[in-house]
C-alpha cells in the first residue's frame, strides 16, 4: 500500500500544482469576472428590470405594515403567499408607471398642496387628527403639516398624494378614451332585459322498461335510409339484426 502511494505521489503533486497555476491565471484575468458575474434581477416588466433588492425592500415594507396592523409576526407558512402578493403589486406598479410615462401624465406641486390643504385631505393623514367621535381637528392637522420637525414625514405624505393623483389621472384618461357604440348599448339592454319562461320535464331513459319500447320495420328502414351512406352494404342476419359492410344495396 505504501509503495503504491509513493508511486502515485508525483502525479498528485503535479495535479495540485496545475490547479494552483490555473487558479492564479484566472484570478489575474477578466475570465473570473465573467464567470462570477451573475444577474441580480428577479424579473422584468416590458423590459424594465426588477432587482432583488427592490423586491426585498418592498417585501419588508409589506411585512412590517401587516405586523403593525395585526400586532403579530407573519408565520413562515404565510410568507409564500405574501411574496406572491408583493410581486403582483410590484408588477402592477411598474405597469401603471409605464403607462403614466407613455401618456405624459404629470402632477404639479400646486395640485399636491390643493389636496393637502383642501376641504378633504387624505384619510390616511386625517385619521391621526380625528377623535373617537369622528371629529376632525383641522387646527392640529395644519399645525402638524407645517411643523419643520415633520418635514421628512410630510415628504412621504406628499409622495403618496402624488402617486394617488397620477393614478387618478391615468384612470380618467383611460375612461375618457373608452367608446361605447349603439350596438353595444342595445346588446347590453337585451342581455339585461330579455326574460324567458319555460316549462319542462326530465325523463330518464333508463327508467323506461325495454318491453314498452316498440320499433317497427318502417322506422328501421327510414333510419337506415337517413344514416347509412351509399358506400355501405346492408346484410341482414335475422329479424332485427342488421350490419353494414361493403357497397350499398339500397341503390
Amino acid at each position: 500500500m505504501m509503495a503504491k502511494m509513493r508511486s502515485l505521489a508525483p502525479w498528485f503533486i503535479l495535479s495540485v500544482g496545475g490547479l494552483f497555476v490555473l487558479f492564479m491565471v484566472l484570478s489575474d484575468s477578466r475570465i473570473s469576472d465573467i464567470i462570477g458575474k451573475r444577474s441580480n434581477d428577479v424579473g422584468s416588466v416590458n423590459g424594465e428590470k426588477i432587482s432583488y433588492q427592490e423586491f426585498s425592500d418592498m417585501l419588508e415594507q409589506y411585512r412590517q405594515y401587516q405586523q403593525q396592523q395585526t400586532g403579530q409576526e407573519i408565520p413562515e407558512s404565510q410568507m409564500d403567499m405574501l411574496r406572491d402578493n408583493v410581486w403582483e403589486s410590484l408588477v402592477s406598479q411598474k405597469l401603471i408607471a409605464q403607462k403614466i410615462e407613455e401618456f405624459g401624465i404629470k402632477v404639479t406641486n400646486d395640485e399636491i398642496k390643493d389636496v393637502l390643504l383642501g376641504p378633504n385631505p387624505p384619510a390616511s393623514v386625517t385619521r391621526f387628527f380625528t377623535d373617537s367621535l369622528g371629529n376632525f381637528n383641522r387646527q392640529a392637522y395644519e399645525s402638524a403639516i407645517f411643523n419643520p420637525q415633520n418635514k421628512e414625514a410630510m415628504k412621504q405624505v406628499e409622495e403618496q398624494v402624488r402617486q394617488q393623483l397620477l393614478q387618478q389621472k391615468l384612470q380618467n384618461t383611460v375612461t375618457a378614451s373608452v367608446m361605447v357604440s349603439e350596438s353595444d348599448i342595445k346588446q347590453k339592454f337585451v342581455e339585461q332585459s330579455t326574460k324567458i319562461s319555460a316549462d319542462y320535464i326530465f325523463i330518464d331513459a333508463n327508467t323506461i322498461p325495454e318491453a314498452q319500447i316498440k320499433v317497427t320495420d318502417s322506422e328501421i328502414e327510414n333510419y337506415l335510409r337517413d344514416t347509412i351512406t351509399p358506400n355501405d352494404v346492408i346484410i341482414t342476419m335475422g329479424a332485427g339484426d342488421i350490419y353494414k359492410v361493403g357497397e350499398s344495396l339500397l341503390g
